[in-house]
């Protein structure tokens, strides 16, 4: 009994693994009210946030992390719906990346797997009120995230520190309006979206179709990735995307007519991706093709020139049905003034690509062991 008794007390005065913390961006006093927000990940339905940061933001010293907090913008004063909020699933992944520079694509961003940090449903509250800067964790620690797992981290230079969030089924929305916005600082450089223009025109699948049309949308920039759609291509039927650096030459030159039809090659089809337009002709969600550009300053201002080709065999003698085209001029693009990125889509969270991305570090604190 002696014996076991000492045995307790030694075990009891044994010194517990030490506590601090890692507040980010470092490089931008976070201990203060930074200078912008962020609406994802909370003021949303569902999201995918990815948050990188990079050597002179965690230092490079290894270092264990076991929770994670973040915290809302401020000074913003109380309005809406007191909550408490659910969302049905927050899953946080941590760990390290070797990618040079960020992009849109959520699986490019990673070079090794990342250690799952927390998943699960929760609760939170929103902003309750005028607050300078709001504390770490948010209103009764609802947005603060212990992990499962103590996590052993360590950011190399050239490497970045990536926090991976994917929230689904958060019920903000069917309140009305509450503010859940979190803070954070926003930095010189990233993407300047670039333009889409039409030119040509596209010829019919028939006599009395209506002509075929190509659209792009998303990030025209380096670093983003945007979806070509069509319409009136022919209903259930293959069709090719074309992407070329020429509307003047390609093995004929351009504008080429196909003899005897409407139809206009327009572009140059350096780069194809084949896909299948649905039962009204048309192409979108998913089965639209997606470009998306390195993150390379070098790629301001590049021109791409886009078209889709569809196989009618009734539409005329070639069997095919040609598009306008779409001229795509993307932005510009600039390394960052701080070593932070924010990749997200605000609707989405299991979509593969990013429907934003900013030069911008949101304000989270790591407790560390």
């Amino acid at each position: 009994m002696y014996k076991t008794t000492i045995l307790g007390l030694c075990l009891a005065a044994a010194p517990l693994p030490a506590q601090n913390y890692l507040a980010l961006p470092a490089t931008a006093n976070p201990a203060a009210e930074l200078g912008n927000y962020s609406i994802v990940p909370f003021m949303q339905p569902n999201a995918r946030v990815q948050m990188f940061y990079d050597s002179a933001e965690t230092g490079t010293a290894p270092f264990v992390a076991n929770q994670l907090e973040f915290r809302y913008d401020g000074p913003l004063p109380q309005v809406g719906a007191p909550g408490p909020f659910s969302i049905t699933r927050l899953q946080i992944k941590v760990g390290v990346t070797a990618v040079p520079t960020p992009g849109s694509v959520f699986a490019g961003n990673l070079t090794q797997p990342l250690q799952t940090a927390f998943d699960g449903p929760i609760t939170y509250l929103p902003d309750n009120g005028q607050q300078f800067p709001h504390p770490w964790g948010g209103p009764n620690g609802t947005l603060t995230f212990p992990f499962t797992a103590p996590a052993p981290l360590a950011v190399a230079p050239g490497q970045w520190l990536v926090v991976d969030l994917t929230m689904e089924g958060n019920n903000i929305a069917s309140f009305g309006f509450a503010h859940a916005i979190l803070d954070g600082a926003p930095t010189s450089g990233g993407l300047t979206n670039g333009t889409a223009a039409s030119f040509g025109v596209g010829c019919s699948a028939g006599p009395t179709a209506p002509t075929a049309t190509a659209t792009a949308t998303g990030l025209f920039g380096p670093g983003g990735a945007h979806f070509l759609g069509g319409a009136n291509l022919g209903a259930n039927t293959v069709a090719l995307a074309a992407y070329g650096l020429s509307n003047t030459t390609a093995f004929v030159p351009l504008p080429f007519q196909l003899p005897g039809t409407a139809c206009t090659l327009l572009v140059s089809p350096d780069a194809t991706f084949a896909t299948v337009t649905d039962a009204a002709g048309a192409i979108s969600g998913a089965a639209a093709p997606a470009l998306a550009a390195p993150s390379d300053p070098a790629l301001s201002g590049l021109v791409v020139y886009e078209q889709f080709a569809s196989l009618v065999p009734t539409a005329n003698a070639f069997g095919l049905v040609l598009s306008n085209g779409v001229a795509v001029t993307l932005g510009n693009f600039a390394l960052p003034g701080r070593g932070t990125w924010l990749v997200s889509h605000d609707n989405n969270a299991t979509s593969p690509y990013a429907n934003a991305i900013r030069a911008f570090g949101m304000a989270m604190r790591l407790r560390t062991l």
